[in-house]
Protein backbone atom coordinates (compact mmCIF):
# COMPACT_ATOMS: atom_id res chain seq x y z
CA UNK A 1 0.00 0.00 0.00
CA UNK A 2 2.95 2.22 1.05
CA UNK A 3 4.69 1.29 -2.51
CA UNK A 4 1.51 2.30 -4.27
CA UNK A 5 1.32 5.43 -2.75
CA UNK A 6 5.13 6.38 -3.67
CA UNK A 7 4.21 5.64 -7.30
CA UNK A 8 0.82 7.72 -7.62
CA UNK A 9 3.00 10.99 -6.38
CA UNK A 10 5.67 10.41 -8.59
CA UNK A 11 3.61 10.03 -11.68
CA UNK A 12 1.27 13.07 -10.18
CA UNK A 13 5.02 14.58 -10.19
CA UNK A 14 6.30 13.80 -13.32
CA UNK A 15 2.50 14.98 -14.73
CA UNK A 16 3.12 17.92 -13.05
CA UNK A 17 6.67 18.96 -14.83
CA UNK A 18 5.46 17.69 -18.29
CA UNK A 19 2.76 20.40 -18.36
CA UNK A 20 4.60 23.08 -17.14
CA UNK A 21 7.58 22.35 -19.95
CA UNK A 22 5.01 21.98 -22.18
CA UNK A 23 3.83 25.73 -21.33
CA UNK A 24 6.58 26.94 -21.53
CA UNK A 25 6.92 25.61 -24.74
CA UNK A 26 3.92 27.03 -25.84
CA UNK A 27 4.27 30.23 -24.71
CA UNK A 28 7.11 30.95 -27.54
CA UNK A 29 4.70 30.60 -30.35
CA UNK A 30 3.56 33.33 -32.47
CA UNK A 31 -0.39 33.39 -33.03
CA UNK A 32 -1.57 34.89 -36.11
CA UNK A 33 -5.52 34.91 -35.97
CA UNK A 34 -7.22 35.72 -39.66
CA UNK A 35 -10.68 37.15 -39.57
CA UNK A 36 -12.77 39.39 -41.64
CA UNK A 37 -14.70 40.95 -38.79
CA UNK A 38 -14.72 44.77 -38.35
CA UNK A 39 -15.51 46.20 -35.38
CA UNK A 40 -17.83 49.46 -35.22
CA UNK A 41 -19.63 51.32 -32.54
CA UNK A 42 -22.86 52.46 -33.56
CA UNK A 43 -23.94 56.26 -33.17
CA UNK A 44 -25.51 56.45 -29.37
CA UNK A 45 -29.01 58.14 -29.70
CA UNK A 46 -29.57 61.10 -27.81
CA UNK A 47 -32.18 61.27 -25.51
CA UNK A 48 -33.40 64.45 -24.27
CA UNK A 49 -33.68 66.95 -27.44
CA UNK A 50 -36.27 70.13 -27.46
CA UNK A 51 -39.32 69.73 -29.06
CA UNK A 52 -39.97 72.24 -31.35
CA UNK A 53 -43.17 74.27 -30.95
CA UNK A 54 -44.99 75.94 -33.58
CA UNK A 55 -47.13 79.06 -32.45
CA UNK A 56 -50.44 79.14 -34.37
CA UNK A 57 -51.76 82.28 -32.91
CA UNK A 58 -50.66 85.55 -34.37
CA UNK A 59 -50.55 89.08 -33.29
CA UNK A 60 -50.55 92.51 -35.49
CA UNK A 61 -50.35 95.84 -33.84
CA UNK A 62 -52.81 98.22 -34.35
CA UNK A 63 -53.13 101.99 -33.01
CA UNK A 64 -55.10 105.11 -33.77
CA UNK A 65 -53.91 108.65 -33.87
CA UNK A 66 -54.85 112.26 -35.60
CA UNK A 67 -53.06 115.46 -35.52
CA UNK A 68 -54.84 118.51 -34.48
CA UNK A 69 -53.31 121.43 -36.23
CA UNK A 70 -52.92 125.13 -34.86
CA UNK A 71 -52.07 128.21 -36.27
CA UNK A 72 -49.37 130.11 -34.76
CA UNK A 73 -48.68 134.08 -35.29
CA UNK A 74 -45.49 135.00 -36.12
CA UNK A 75 -44.19 138.64 -36.01
CA UNK A 76 -41.46 138.72 -38.43
CA UNK A 77 -42.15 139.83 -41.84
CA UNK A 78 -39.13 139.63 -44.21
CA UNK A 79 -37.78 142.80 -45.99
CA UNK A 80 -37.85 142.95 -50.19
CA UNK A 81 -34.17 143.06 -51.32
CA UNK A 82 -33.52 145.30 -53.95
CA UNK A 83 -32.04 144.65 -57.37
CA UNK A 84 -27.78 144.62 -57.50
CA UNK A 85 -26.49 147.61 -59.10
CA UNK A 86 -22.56 147.39 -61.10
CA UNK A 87 -20.93 150.34 -60.24
CA UNK A 88 -17.76 151.13 -61.24
CA UNK A 89 -14.68 151.30 -58.77
CA UNK A 90 -12.69 154.72 -58.61
CA UNK A 91 -9.25 153.82 -60.80
CA UNK A 92 -6.48 154.29 -58.64
CA UNK A 93 -3.65 156.67 -60.36
CA UNK A 94 -0.60 155.63 -60.88
CA UNK A 95 1.93 158.19 -60.61
CA UNK A 96 4.99 158.42 -62.65
CA UNK A 97 7.03 160.86 -61.54
CA UNK A 98 9.16 161.11 -58.15
CA UNK A 99 11.43 163.86 -56.98
CA UNK A 100 13.91 164.37 -53.87
CA UNK A 101 15.02 167.22 -52.48
CA UNK A 102 17.23 167.70 -49.45
CA UNK A 103 20.18 170.28 -48.04
CA UNK A 104 22.48 169.72 -44.94
CA UNK A 105 25.19 170.37 -42.91
CA UNK A 106 28.61 171.17 -44.77
CA UNK A 107 26.87 172.55 -47.29
CA UNK A 108 25.45 169.51 -48.87
CA UNK A 109 22.46 169.10 -51.33
CA UNK A 110 21.10 166.01 -52.56
CA UNK A 111 18.50 166.34 -55.67
CA UNK A 112 17.03 162.92 -57.48
CA UNK A 113 14.43 162.66 -60.13
CA UNK A 114 12.75 160.03 -61.74
CA UNK A 115 10.45 159.08 -63.96
CA UNK A 116 8.93 156.09 -65.31
CA UNK A 117 6.24 154.88 -68.39
CA UNK A 118 2.48 154.25 -67.22
CA UNK A 119 0.43 151.59 -68.65
CA UNK A 120 2.16 150.01 -71.67
CA UNK A 121 1.60 146.50 -72.95
CA UNK A 122 4.47 146.76 -74.78
CA UNK A 123 7.29 149.19 -73.95
CA UNK A 124 8.38 150.62 -70.62
CA UNK A 125 11.05 152.98 -69.94
CA UNK A 126 12.50 155.57 -67.68
CA UNK A 127 15.16 158.20 -66.91
CA UNK A 128 16.57 159.33 -63.99
CA UNK A 129 18.94 162.55 -63.00
CA UNK A 130 20.87 162.72 -59.51
CA UNK A 131 23.03 165.22 -58.44
CA UNK A 132 24.85 165.08 -54.82
CA UNK A 133 27.24 167.69 -53.55
CA UNK A 134 29.24 168.79 -50.36
CA UNK A 135 31.56 171.68 -49.97
CA UNK A 136 32.00 172.24 -46.13
CA UNK A 137 35.51 172.30 -44.66
CA UNK A 138 37.25 169.32 -42.83
CA UNK A 139 40.32 169.54 -40.54
CA UNK A 140 43.53 167.80 -40.88
CA UNK A 141 45.47 166.38 -37.96
CA UNK A 142 47.92 169.23 -38.41
CA UNK A 143 45.29 171.65 -37.64
CA UNK A 144 44.97 172.87 -41.31
CA UNK A 145 41.58 173.09 -42.43
CA UNK A 146 40.79 172.03 -46.42
CA UNK A 147 37.70 171.80 -48.37
CA UNK A 148 36.65 168.42 -50.13
CA UNK A 149 34.40 170.42 -52.77
CA UNK A 150 32.59 166.47 -53.74
CA UNK A 151 30.35 166.85 -56.61
CA UNK A 152 28.34 163.67 -57.84
CA UNK A 153 25.69 163.76 -61.04
CA UNK A 154 24.31 160.64 -63.08
CA UNK A 155 21.97 160.79 -65.51
CA UNK A 156 20.60 157.57 -66.99
CA UNK A 157 17.58 156.25 -69.81
CA UNK A 158 16.62 153.12 -69.87
CA UNK A 159 13.71 150.84 -71.03
CA UNK A 160 12.15 147.44 -72.41
CA UNK A 161 10.43 146.60 -75.64
CA UNK A 162 8.60 143.47 -75.58
CA UNK A 163 7.60 141.31 -78.48
CA UNK A 164 5.59 138.08 -78.83
CA UNK A 165 8.11 136.00 -77.36
CA UNK A 166 11.38 138.20 -77.04
CA UNK A 167 12.46 141.17 -74.94
CA UNK A 168 14.98 144.28 -76.36
CA UNK A 169 16.64 146.17 -73.45
CA UNK A 170 18.96 149.08 -73.58
CA UNK A 171 20.68 151.39 -71.01
CA UNK A 172 22.68 154.78 -71.63
CA UNK A 173 24.10 156.56 -68.85
CA UNK A 174 26.61 159.48 -68.26
CA UNK A 175 28.20 159.85 -64.86
CA UNK A 176 30.37 162.27 -63.27
CA UNK A 177 32.05 162.88 -60.20
CA UNK A 178 34.94 165.41 -59.54
CA UNK A 179 36.93 166.42 -55.94
CA UNK A 180 39.96 167.22 -54.11
CA UNK A 181 42.91 165.63 -52.90
CA UNK A 182 42.25 167.44 -49.51
CA UNK A 183 44.16 164.83 -47.64
CA UNK A 184 47.81 165.08 -46.57
CA UNK A 185 50.05 167.71 -47.93
CA UNK A 186 52.50 167.21 -50.76
CA UNK A 187 55.84 166.80 -48.92
CA UNK A 188 58.32 169.66 -49.95
CA UNK A 189 61.36 168.19 -52.13
CA UNK A 190 59.53 165.54 -54.04
CA UNK A 191 60.21 165.43 -57.73
CA UNK A 192 56.78 164.75 -59.34
CA UNK A 193 55.75 164.11 -63.33
CA UNK A 194 52.79 166.82 -62.90
CA UNK A 195 51.36 168.42 -59.43
CA UNK A 196 47.75 168.69 -58.92
CA UNK A 197 45.54 168.77 -56.42
CA UNK A 198 41.84 168.24 -57.57
CA UNK A 199 40.61 165.91 -60.37
CA UNK A 200 37.62 164.77 -62.40
CA UNK A 201 36.12 161.68 -63.97
CA UNK A 202 33.68 160.92 -66.72
CA UNK A 203 31.73 157.81 -67.76
CA UNK A 204 29.79 157.46 -71.08
CA UNK A 205 28.34 153.99 -71.23
CA UNK A 206 25.80 152.09 -73.73
CA UNK A 207 24.37 148.31 -74.13
CA UNK A 208 21.48 146.64 -75.55
CA UNK A 209 20.38 143.27 -75.11
CA UNK A 210 17.86 141.09 -76.76
CA UNK A 211 15.97 138.41 -75.55
CA UNK A 212 14.15 134.97 -76.06
CA UNK A 213 11.34 134.42 -73.97
CA UNK A 214 10.04 130.94 -74.70
CA UNK A 215 8.30 129.39 -71.70
CA UNK A 216 8.83 126.09 -72.69
CA UNK A 217 11.95 124.94 -71.12
CA UNK A 218 13.00 122.68 -74.05
CA UNK A 219 12.65 125.28 -76.61
CA UNK A 220 16.14 127.09 -77.19
CA UNK A 221 16.44 130.87 -75.04
CA UNK A 222 19.42 132.83 -76.03
CA UNK A 223 20.49 136.16 -75.48
CA UNK A 224 22.87 138.56 -77.28
CA UNK A 225 24.00 142.09 -76.16
CA UNK A 226 26.75 144.38 -77.06
CA UNK A 227 28.26 147.36 -74.51
CA UNK A 228 30.43 150.45 -74.82
CA UNK A 229 31.84 152.60 -72.11
CA UNK A 230 34.62 155.52 -72.14
CA UNK A 231 36.21 156.72 -68.72
CA UNK A 232 38.76 159.59 -68.74
CA UNK A 233 39.44 161.98 -66.09
CA UNK A 234 40.63 165.35 -66.13
CA UNK A 235 44.44 164.69 -67.41
CA UNK A 236 43.86 162.99 -70.37
CA UNK A 237 43.80 159.36 -68.75
CA UNK A 238 41.12 157.90 -71.36
CA UNK A 239 40.24 153.84 -71.60
CA UNK A 240 37.78 152.66 -74.16
CA UNK A 241 36.06 149.50 -73.30
CA UNK A 242 33.96 148.06 -76.16
CA UNK A 243 32.17 144.10 -76.12
CA UNK A 244 29.74 141.86 -77.13
CA UNK A 245 28.64 138.93 -75.22
CA UNK A 246 25.71 136.10 -74.88
CA UNK A 247 24.10 133.23 -73.90
CA UNK A 248 22.28 130.26 -74.80
CA UNK A 249 20.50 127.27 -72.69
CA UNK A 250 18.41 124.61 -73.64
CA UNK A 251 16.69 121.04 -71.49
CA UNK A 252 17.57 118.09 -72.31
CA UNK A 253 15.67 115.10 -70.90
CA UNK A 254 15.99 116.30 -66.77
CA UNK A 255 18.92 118.48 -67.49
CA UNK A 256 19.49 122.21 -68.71
CA UNK A 257 22.52 122.67 -70.63
CA UNK A 258 24.22 126.16 -70.88
CA UNK A 259 26.66 128.42 -72.57
CA UNK A 260 27.95 131.60 -71.68
CA UNK A 261 30.95 134.14 -73.55
CA UNK A 262 31.75 137.51 -73.95
CA UNK A 263 34.29 139.27 -75.34
CA UNK A 264 35.81 142.82 -74.52
CA UNK A 265 38.18 144.95 -76.00
CA UNK A 266 40.11 147.45 -73.54
CA UNK A 267 42.48 150.00 -74.39
CA UNK A 268 43.97 152.67 -72.23
CA UNK A 269 45.93 155.55 -72.83
CA UNK A 270 48.42 157.91 -71.18
CA UNK A 271 49.39 155.56 -68.34
CA UNK A 272 52.26 156.47 -65.63
CA UNK A 273 55.19 154.50 -65.07
CA UNK A 274 57.48 156.00 -62.14
CA UNK A 275 60.42 154.02 -62.80
CA UNK A 276 61.08 155.31 -66.24
CA UNK A 277 59.12 158.96 -66.10
CA UNK A 278 56.78 157.83 -68.90
CA UNK A 279 53.34 159.36 -68.70
CA UNK A 280 51.77 158.66 -72.10
CA UNK A 281 52.09 155.07 -72.07
CA UNK A 282 48.94 152.69 -73.83
CA UNK A 283 47.59 150.06 -72.95
CA UNK A 284 45.49 147.12 -75.22
CA UNK A 285 44.40 144.14 -73.50
CA UNK A 286 41.33 141.44 -74.86
CA UNK A 287 39.38 139.36 -72.58
CA UNK A 288 37.98 136.79 -73.22
CA UNK A 289 35.45 134.38 -71.49
CA UNK A 290 33.75 130.97 -72.20
CA UNK A 291 31.42 129.11 -69.56
CA UNK A 292 29.57 125.60 -70.22
CA UNK A 293 27.94 124.75 -67.59
CA UNK A 294 24.90 121.24 -67.24
CA UNK A 295 22.08 122.18 -64.23
CA UNK A 296 20.08 119.50 -62.89
CA UNK A 297 17.13 118.97 -60.34
CA UNK A 298 16.37 115.76 -58.58
CA UNK A 299 13.65 116.34 -55.97
CA UNK A 300 15.60 118.62 -53.14
CA UNK A 301 18.79 118.53 -54.88
CA UNK A 302 19.88 120.69 -57.35
CA UNK A 303 23.41 120.89 -58.96
CA UNK A 304 25.49 122.88 -61.86
CA UNK A 305 28.67 121.19 -63.01
CA UNK A 306 31.17 123.27 -65.20
CA UNK A 307 33.82 125.11 -66.29
CA UNK A 308 34.87 128.54 -67.15
CA UNK A 309 37.67 129.24 -69.10
CA UNK A 310 39.43 132.99 -69.05
CA UNK A 311 41.94 134.55 -71.49
CA UNK A 312 44.12 137.53 -71.69
CA UNK A 313 45.28 138.75 -74.94
CA UNK A 314 47.95 141.95 -75.70
CA UNK A 315 50.04 143.64 -73.15
CA UNK A 316 49.27 141.36 -70.45
CA UNK A 317 48.85 137.98 -72.17
CA UNK A 318 47.16 135.20 -69.63
CA UNK A 319 44.74 131.68 -69.55
CA UNK A 320 43.20 130.30 -66.87
CA UNK A 321 40.45 127.62 -66.24
CA UNK A 322 38.32 127.78 -63.54
CA UNK A 323 35.95 125.32 -62.06
CA UNK A 324 32.27 126.17 -61.77
CA UNK A 325 30.61 124.00 -59.57
CA UNK A 326 27.27 124.66 -57.15
CA UNK A 327 24.94 122.66 -54.99
CA UNK A 328 22.19 123.10 -53.19
CA UNK A 329 20.05 120.70 -51.19
CA UNK A 330 16.50 121.33 -49.58
CA UNK A 331 17.21 119.75 -45.73
CA UNK A 332 13.46 121.25 -45.02
CA UNK A 333 11.09 122.35 -47.39
CA UNK A 334 10.74 126.02 -47.48
CA UNK A 335 12.81 126.12 -44.14
CA UNK A 336 16.29 125.14 -44.38
CA UNK A 337 18.72 124.72 -47.83
CA UNK A 338 22.69 124.01 -47.74
CA UNK A 339 24.90 125.18 -50.36
CA UNK A 340 28.28 124.96 -51.56
CA UNK A 341 30.02 125.49 -53.99
CA UNK A 342 33.55 126.16 -55.91
CA UNK A 343 34.81 128.73 -58.61
CA UNK A 344 37.46 130.73 -59.76
CA UNK A 345 37.49 134.24 -61.53
CA UNK A 346 40.43 136.45 -63.59
CA UNK A 347 39.66 140.19 -63.18
CA UNK A 348 41.19 142.91 -65.67
CA UNK A 349 41.76 145.48 -63.62
CA UNK A 350 41.23 149.09 -65.22
CA UNK A 351 41.55 152.57 -63.95
CA UNK A 352 37.86 152.68 -63.88
CA UNK A 353 37.12 149.86 -61.78
CA UNK A 354 40.58 150.74 -59.46
CA UNK A 355 38.92 154.44 -59.02
CA UNK A 356 35.97 153.48 -58.34
CA UNK A 357 37.19 151.62 -55.62
CA UNK A 358 39.38 154.15 -54.57
CA UNK A 359 39.29 157.57 -55.86
CA UNK A 360 42.45 158.83 -54.36
CA UNK A 361 44.73 156.94 -56.61
CA UNK A 362 46.96 158.98 -58.52
CA UNK A 363 45.91 159.64 -62.36
CA UNK A 364 46.97 157.11 -65.11
CA UNK A 365 47.92 153.98 -62.24
CA UNK A 366 48.18 150.36 -63.97
CA UNK A 367 47.33 147.97 -62.18
CA UNK A 368 48.14 144.23 -62.81
CA UNK A 369 45.21 141.46 -63.12
CA UNK A 370 44.23 139.69 -60.17
CA UNK A 371 43.14 135.86 -60.59
CA UNK A 372 41.34 133.88 -58.09
CA UNK A 373 42.29 130.87 -58.33
CA UNK A 374 39.99 129.15 -56.58
CA UNK A 375 37.14 129.81 -54.41
CA UNK A 376 35.32 127.31 -51.97
CA UNK A 377 31.96 128.28 -50.54
CA UNK A 378 29.26 126.59 -48.26
CA UNK A 379 26.74 127.29 -46.03
CA UNK A 380 22.94 127.07 -44.81
CA UNK A 381 19.89 129.86 -45.50
CA UNK A 382 17.13 129.35 -43.49
CA UNK A 383 13.67 130.89 -44.26
CA UNK A 384 12.18 131.80 -40.63
CA UNK A 385 9.05 132.79 -41.95
CA UNK A 386 6.94 134.41 -45.15
CA UNK A 387 9.28 137.66 -44.51
CA UNK A 388 11.84 136.89 -42.33
CA UNK A 389 15.76 134.77 -43.45
CA UNK A 390 18.82 133.77 -42.18
CA UNK A 391 22.38 133.37 -43.66
CA UNK A 392 25.48 131.69 -42.58
CA UNK A 393 28.10 131.21 -44.84
CA UNK A 394 32.15 130.63 -45.14
CA UNK A 395 34.27 131.01 -48.24
CA UNK A 396 37.83 130.34 -48.57
CA UNK A 397 39.87 131.57 -51.30
CA UNK A 398 43.48 131.51 -52.91
CA UNK A 399 44.80 134.89 -55.15
CA UNK A 400 47.44 135.72 -57.50
CA UNK A 401 48.28 139.18 -57.75
CA UNK A 402 45.51 141.04 -54.84
CA UNK A 403 46.34 144.93 -54.95
CA UNK A 404 46.44 146.88 -51.90
CA UNK A 405 46.46 150.52 -51.87
CA UNK A 406 49.72 152.05 -50.21
CA UNK A 407 50.79 155.98 -49.95
CA UNK A 408 54.36 154.91 -49.28
CA UNK A 409 56.09 156.69 -52.04
CA UNK A 410 59.20 154.05 -51.90
CA UNK A 411 56.87 150.96 -50.98
CA UNK A 412 58.27 147.83 -52.11
CA UNK A 413 57.11 144.63 -53.29
CA UNK A 414 58.61 141.32 -53.17
CA UNK A 415 59.85 141.09 -56.40
CA UNK A 416 61.37 144.79 -56.27
CA UNK A 417 60.27 148.29 -57.35
CA UNK A 418 56.76 148.32 -58.05
CA UNK A 419 56.08 149.62 -61.75
CA UNK A 420 53.20 152.12 -60.45
CA UNK A 421 54.39 153.06 -57.22
CA UNK A 422 53.66 157.01 -57.13
CA UNK A 423 55.94 159.56 -55.20
CA UNK A 424 53.03 161.76 -54.15
CA UNK A 425 52.60 161.87 -50.51
CA UNK A 426 48.82 162.60 -50.80
CA UNK A 427 47.86 159.80 -53.70
CA UNK A 428 47.63 156.65 -53.75
CA UNK A 429 49.51 153.74 -55.63
CA UNK A 430 49.14 150.05 -55.03
CA UNK A 431 51.09 146.93 -53.93
CA UNK A 432 50.54 143.32 -54.67
CA UNK A 433 50.88 139.86 -52.85
CA UNK A 434 49.64 136.31 -53.13
CA UNK A 435 47.10 135.16 -50.43
CA UNK A 436 45.09 133.31 -48.87
CA UNK A 437 42.05 134.28 -47.02
CA UNK A 438 38.88 132.23 -45.08
CA UNK A 439 35.97 134.59 -44.03
CA UNK A 440 32.92 133.77 -42.17
CA UNK A 441 29.56 135.46 -43.04
CA UNK A 442 26.09 136.19 -40.71
CA UNK A 443 23.45 138.00 -42.21
CA UNK A 444 19.89 138.35 -40.40
CA UNK A 445 16.44 139.98 -41.73
CA UNK A 446 14.04 139.60 -39.52
CA UNK A 447 10.12 140.84 -39.78
CA UNK A 448 9.07 141.10 -36.80
CA UNK A 449 5.34 141.90 -37.52
CA UNK A 450 3.56 144.62 -39.39
CA UNK A 451 5.65 147.69 -37.64
CA UNK A 452 8.97 146.27 -36.49
CA UNK A 453 12.09 144.56 -39.52
CA UNK A 454 15.25 144.39 -37.98
CA UNK A 455 17.98 143.59 -40.26
CA UNK A 456 21.87 142.23 -39.54
CA UNK A 457 25.43 141.64 -41.54
CA UNK A 458 28.63 140.54 -39.77
CA UNK A 459 31.79 139.51 -41.68
CA UNK A 460 34.95 138.31 -40.53
CA UNK A 461 37.74 137.64 -42.66
CA UNK A 462 41.48 136.52 -42.07
CA UNK A 463 44.33 137.02 -44.25
CA UNK A 464 47.44 134.49 -45.32
CA UNK A 465 49.99 137.13 -46.69
CA UNK A 466 53.02 135.96 -48.63
CA UNK A 467 55.65 138.98 -48.08
CA UNK A 468 53.20 141.57 -47.15
CA UNK A 469 53.37 142.28 -43.35
CA UNK A 470 49.54 143.20 -43.18
CA UNK A 471 46.75 143.70 -45.86
CA UNK A 472 47.18 147.64 -45.84
CA UNK A 473 43.38 149.14 -45.48
CA UNK A 474 41.52 145.94 -45.59
CA UNK A 475 39.68 145.28 -42.02
CA UNK A 476 39.35 141.61 -40.47
CA UNK A 477 35.76 142.58 -39.09
CA UNK A 478 32.99 144.50 -41.19
CA UNK A 479 29.12 144.57 -39.15
CA UNK A 480 26.38 146.65 -40.49
CA UNK A 481 23.01 146.95 -38.36
CA UNK A 482 19.91 148.58 -39.42
CA UNK A 483 16.11 148.88 -38.18
CA UNK A 484 12.90 150.00 -39.32
CA UNK A 485 9.82 151.19 -37.40
CA UNK A 486 6.42 151.91 -38.48
CA UNK A 487 4.99 153.99 -35.76
CA UNK A 488 1.45 154.90 -37.65
CA UNK A 489 0.70 155.38 -41.14
CA UNK A 490 2.17 158.37 -41.79
CA UNK A 491 5.08 158.29 -39.55
CA UNK A 492 8.17 155.52 -40.30
CA UNK A 493 11.80 155.53 -38.10
CA UNK A 494 14.84 153.91 -38.88
CA UNK A 495 18.58 153.31 -37.34
CA UNK A 496 21.67 152.35 -38.48
CA UNK A 497 24.84 151.35 -37.29
CA UNK A 498 27.88 150.38 -39.80
CA UNK A 499 31.28 149.31 -37.98
CA UNK A 500 34.84 148.57 -39.82
CA UNK A 501 37.14 147.39 -37.56
CA UNK A 502 40.92 148.77 -37.32
CA UNK A 503 43.37 148.70 -40.45
CA UNK A 504 47.03 148.55 -40.86
CA UNK A 505 47.98 151.18 -43.49
CA UNK A 506 51.68 152.05 -45.22
CA UNK A 507 53.19 155.44 -45.49
CA UNK A 508 56.48 156.70 -46.42
CA UNK A 509 58.13 153.75 -44.74
CA UNK A 510 55.97 153.88 -42.33
CA UNK A 511 53.64 151.53 -40.72
CA UNK A 512 50.07 153.10 -39.04
CA UNK A 513 46.95 152.01 -37.70
CA UNK A 514 43.87 153.40 -38.47
CA UNK A 515 40.83 153.32 -35.79
CA UNK A 516 38.15 151.33 -36.21
CA UNK A 517 34.84 153.26 -37.66
CA UNK A 518 31.49 153.46 -35.88
CA UNK A 519 29.17 155.25 -37.82
CA UNK A 520 25.59 155.11 -35.90
CA UNK A 521 22.30 157.33 -37.79
CA UNK A 522 18.71 158.09 -37.19
CA UNK A 523 16.31 159.05 -39.51
CA UNK A 524 12.67 159.86 -40.01
CA UNK A 525 10.24 160.11 -42.49
CA UNK A 526 6.25 161.79 -42.03
CA UNK A 527 3.63 161.12 -44.89
CA UNK A 528 1.84 163.98 -45.13
CA UNK A 529 -0.22 162.37 -47.92
CA UNK A 530 0.09 160.27 -51.26
CA UNK A 531 1.91 163.40 -53.19
CA UNK A 532 4.62 164.58 -50.01
CA UNK A 533 6.71 163.17 -48.02
CA UNK A 534 9.08 165.22 -45.59
CA UNK A 535 12.16 163.64 -44.03
CA UNK A 536 15.32 164.04 -42.08
CA UNK A 537 18.66 161.95 -41.77
CA UNK A 538 21.44 162.14 -39.24
CA UNK A 539 24.72 160.41 -39.26
CA UNK A 540 28.00 160.15 -37.39
CA UNK A 541 25.58 161.15 -34.62
CA UNK A 542 28.80 160.76 -32.04
CA UNK A 543 30.71 163.13 -34.09
CA UNK A 544 33.73 160.30 -34.32
CA UNK A 545 36.82 161.07 -36.09
CA UNK A 546 36.93 158.56 -38.56
CA UNK A 547 39.43 157.81 -41.47
CA UNK A 548 38.39 155.58 -44.15
CA UNK A 549 41.54 155.97 -46.14
CA UNK A 550 44.80 156.76 -44.43
CA UNK A 551 45.08 160.85 -44.77
CA UNK A 552 41.46 161.59 -45.46
CA UNK A 553 39.54 162.42 -42.64
CA UNK A 554 35.42 162.02 -43.14
CA UNK A 555 32.66 164.21 -42.30
CA UNK A 556 31.34 164.39 -38.37
CA UNK A 557 27.96 164.82 -37.44
CA UNK A 558 26.14 165.50 -40.27
CA UNK A 559 22.43 165.80 -41.14
CA UNK A 560 19.90 166.11 -43.78
CA UNK A 561 16.11 167.42 -44.27
CA UNK A 562 14.35 166.88 -47.25
CA UNK A 563 11.50 166.45 -49.03
CA UNK A 564 9.88 164.04 -51.78
CA UNK A 565 6.82 164.11 -54.13
CA UNK A 566 5.16 161.05 -56.08
CA UNK A 567 3.04 162.83 -59.01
Amino acid sequence: MRIKSILLTGAFAVMCLFGHAQEQRDLKKEVKVRTNFKPKIKKAKRIGEMPSVLDTVTFKKRFDYSIRSKSLDVSFKPGSIKAAKMTSERFKKIQGHSFDLAAGNYASLFADYRYNSLQSKKTDFGAHLQHYSSNGKLELENGTEVKPDWKEFLAEIYGNHYLDDAKLSSRIFFKHKSFNYYGSPLSDGVKNIFDYNNQRFNHLGLNTTYETLNKNAKDLNYKLGVEFEYFTDKYNVSEVDMGVNGSAEVKVGEGLWSLESSLNFIQTNNLVYWNSELKDHDVRSSLWMVNPSYNLTLGNFNMRLGVKAQAILGNDSEFNLYPDVKFNLVLVDRVLDMFAGLDGNLDLNTIRSISEANPFVHSGLDVENTSTNYRVYGGFKSKISAKSSALFSMEYSNIDKQYFFSMANIAVSPQGELPSQTNYSNKYAVVYNDLYKISFTGELDLQLNKQLNLYALAKYTHYSLDGLEEPWHMPNFEMEARASYRFTDQWQFNARLIFVGERSVMTNENIAQLDAIADFGLGAEYKWNDILSLYANMNNIFDAETYLWHGYPSQGINGMIGLKLIF
